[in-house]
C-alpha cells in the first residue's frame, strides 16, 4: 500500500466522515495532533467532527451514567478522548462514552509503552448515532467491539429520532442479545442500570435540522 500524506483538510463537512488509507504507524503520527476525532480500522483512518446535537446528547448520557456509577466503587465513566483498543490492533476507536472497572488495562503505543489514553477492558460502550456515523457504528465498530473480552453492554442512541439499541453479552461464547427501544415511554436497561428514554432525550430537539 502506498503511503499517504497525512494532512487533513482545514475544515470538514458537517456530520461527515473522511476515510483515508494509512498504516498503524501513520495513524499514530497523526492522532495526537489532529483537531478532529481520528479513528483507525483495517488500514484506514476515519476522521469526523461532531455536531452540537450529538454533543448535547452525549453530555446528557454522561450525566445519567455518572449519577449511577458515582457511588459504585472501582467504576469510572470516560469521555470520547479515551481510545478503545481493539485486540490485535485491528482498530482503535473513540467511543462517545465508556465505563471501565478497576483495574484498568491500558493499551500501548507503537513503541510498546503503556498509554493511559487507551483502554482495553471497558464494560460498557455508548455511541450516539448520526447520519454520517450510523453505518460505521452499527455495521463496523459493533463487529469489532464484540471482540473485547471485558465488554458486557453496548448502547447505541440515535440523535435524530427516539431510538436506542442495547447489545448484551450472554454466558454463551460469542452470543449477544439485542433489544431495541423506540418509544419515549420506554426504559432502556443495561443489567441493573435503567435509563428512561424521556431522560435520555430531555435536551434533544428533533425538529433541529
Amino acid at each position: 500500500m502506498e503511503a499517504v500524506t497525512l494532512k487533513l483538510p482545514d475544515a470538514l463537512e458537517e456530520d461527515a466522515l473522511l476515510r483515508l488509507p494509512a498504516t498503524w504507524d501513520e495513524y499514530h503520527s497523526l492522532v495526537d495532533t489532529s483537531p478532529y476525532t481520528v479513528q483507525f480500522l483495517n488500514d484506514e483512518i476515519i476522521v469526523g467532527q461532531a455536531t452540537r446535537q450529538h454533543e448535547s446528547l452525549v453530555i446528557v448520557l454522561a450525566v445519567l451514567l455518572s449519577n449511577y456509577f458515582t457511588d459504585r466503587v472501582g467504576y469510572d465513566v470516560l469521555g470520547s478522548n479515551i481510545k478503545i483498543a481493539i485486540p490485535n490492533q485491528a482498530g482503535d476507536f473513540n467511543a462517545d462514552l465508556s465505563v471501565v472497572k478497576e483495574p484498568v488495562e491500558y493499551g500501548t503505543t507503537p513503541g510498546g509503552r503503556p498509554s493511559t489514553v487507551r483502554i482495553q477492558n471497558p464494560e460498557i460502550i455508548v455511541e450516539v448515532l448520526s447520519k454520517s456515523t450510523r453505518r460505521f457504528d452499527l455495521m463496523e465498530k459493533l463487529t469489532y467491539y464484540k471482540l473485547i473480552p471485558s465488554l458486557q453492554y453496548m448502547l447505541f442512541v440515535d440523535q435524530d429520532r427516539p431510538f436506542a439499541s442495547v447489545y448484551s453479552r450472554t454466558n454463551v461464547p460469542d452470543e449477544w442479545l439485542n433489544h431495541d427501544y423506540r418509544s419515549l415511554d420506554s426504559v432502556v436497561r443495561l443489567g441493573a442500570l435503567e435509563l428512561p428514554m424521556q431522560a435520555i432525550y430531555r435536551k434533544t430537539d428533533f425538529t433541529t435540522p
